[in-house]
């Protein structure tokens, strides 16, 4: 983000908002919608109804509710846990220590590191093997339902009109004890979403003073 140019208090949602929503469909199938927010490394979406109006959010917290019901020993016909990236190869490191490899081209996902292989040759491997990140790496998603997101979805997301102050926006966040606000017209269709970092880049990069 570049500097603003208005002060920090005076901000408003439509000054911070990322413009660029990829709104997800409440009839798509959950296994679309998670390979949608992998391909375009987003966390979280506003899901629409037929009209166009926001009616819920899908994020990686929904995917992690899900596998936490998937984790229910009274289903054995569930997934295994942790549902993590697919994108992994395992094999012996230096030492025999076990060493998850990244499969994916160098520079493609944010949390590869640069690693020398067992046959002394650079290898890519994952930074953090074992977590289901927020900057999306959820996922074997062939293990994933097929049902409508509309089932998977968190309801009556919290909504923001484009003139919301910033202070009304950060107190939204801390109460709700969540990371990004869908910014909605007056026909409650979403044009922007506001997330926890944009709040901080506005700090870093907005000129002082009221």
């Amino acid at each position: 983000m570049t500097a603003l140019s208005k002060s920090f208090f005076v901000l408003t949602a439509e000054d911070i908002m990322t413009k660029e929503v990829i709104p997800l469909s409440q009839d798509m199938p959950l296994r679309d919608a998670a390979a949608l927010l992998f391909h375009n490394q987003i966390s979280g979406a506003p899901v629409v109804d037929a009209q166009g109006r926001c009616v819920g959010v899908l994020s990686a917290t929904d995917f992690l509710r899900l596998a936490e019901r998937q984790a229910d020993a009274g289903r054995p016909t569930s997934p295994p846990l942790p549902i993590t990236c697919s994108f992994q190869a395992k094999y012996r490191g230096q030492g025999g220590r076990e060493i998850t490899r990244c499969i994916l081209p160098p520079g493609v996902c944010p949390i590869q590191v640069k690693q020398q292989g067992p046959d002394g040759k650079e290898a890519i491997v994952c930074g953090e093997p074992h977590c289901v990140l927020t900057d999306w790496q959820v996922v074997e998603m062939e293990k994933l339902p097929t049902q409508d997101v509309r089932q998977f979805m968190t309801a009556d997301p919290v909504t923001v009109a484009a003139a919301t102050s910033i202070r009304v926006l950060a107190r939204l966040m801390i109460d709700g004890h969540i990371h990004r606000l869908i910014v909605v017209d007056e026909q409650q269709r979403p044009i922007g979403i506001v997330a926890g970092t944009d709040i901080l880049a506005a700090v870093a990069f907005s000129e002082t003073g009221d």
